[in-house]
């Protein structure tokens, strides 16, 4: 390996800042918009690959389904007609008219004109405390004008 002279060596130091400063702002955007345009266009790939993969597990899916909707189908039981909420309350020492209030105060409550199938009538668990139970109901008219209720 050769060592250079010290006047080698300003005369090299010399010849880069020229260069530096004979060479414009224009290589620095053309690097810099060439770095954008790769970095967008590997998301847009990654994107790409995102929406296929998708794709594919949505119709895996949709194949399962329809499969378990056909062994349904086949193996499909006869209906056995349901005893009605007030027959299994009238049991648990319920009367038919407290049945019809609730019932009503229900359908008023939560319907908003959908049709509403109640399944049972137990007594409320409430573990809440009075702070939570007053949140929840300032908050139940809210929840209803968004239609979360």
């Amino acid at each position: 390996m050769q060592l250079l002279s010290i006047e080698q060596t300003t005369q090299v130091l010399n010849d880069t800042q020229k260069v530096a400063e004979e060479s414009s702002g224009n290589e620095s955007v053309i690097i810099l918009v060439t770095g954008f345009v790769v970095v967008f266009m590997v998301l847009l790939l990654l994107i790409g690959i995102i929406k296929i993969y998708s794709g594919i597990v949505y119709s895996a899916q949709k194949k399962a389904e329809n499969k378990k909707n056909k062994s349904n189908v086949t193996n499909a039981e006869p209906a056995v007609p349901m005893p009605s909420v007030a027959e299994e309350t009238a049991d648990e020492g319920l009367d038919l008219q407290t049945v019809a209030v609730i019932t009503a105060a229900v359908e008023a409550f939560y319907s908003k004109g959908k049709k509403v199938r109640i399944t049972g009538i137990r007594p409320a668990n409430n573990n809440r405390n009075e702070w939570a139970s007053a949140g929840l109901a300032q908050n139940i008219p809210a929840m209803r004008s968004e239609g979360l209720l």
